[in-house]
């Protein structure tokens, strides 16, 4: 039925990003002495939510996959990106990325 069917409540920030083009992909690592970087994974690509899985994939490689239900996204302040983090797919690891959009002017 539809009428009381369970609705998504972060369907339309889902909505944001699904299908954006990306300039360049972040992971973050942290060192074992505690420090914290951000390394360039991947550049033009674009991020795209398929099925249940959102798919980040730069040139012909998927470099994020991780199960919409399992993961937590957030738009940066600036608008001109979106940070995922959960179990990805690809390597096996819990990951924190942030994919920065390709911006167009309107």
């Amino acid at each position: 039925m539809g009428l009381f069917k369970k609705k998504n409540k972060n369907e339309q920030l889902l909505k944001t990003f699904d299908g954006r083009e990306v300039k360049y992909v972040t992971k973050r690592v942290q060192h074992d002495n505690g420090t914290v970087t951000y390394d360039i994974i991947g550049k033009a690509g674009r991020i795209a939510v398929v099925g249940d899985n959102i798919r980040i994939i730069c040139g012909v490689v998927d470099v994020f996959n991780c199960p919409v239900a399992d993961s937590k996204y957030y738009l940066l302040m600036s608008g001109d990106g979106v940070t995922v983090e959960g179990q990805n797919t690809i390597s096996g690891k819990y990951d924190i990325v942030t994919a920065y959009y390709t911006y167009y002017r309107k």
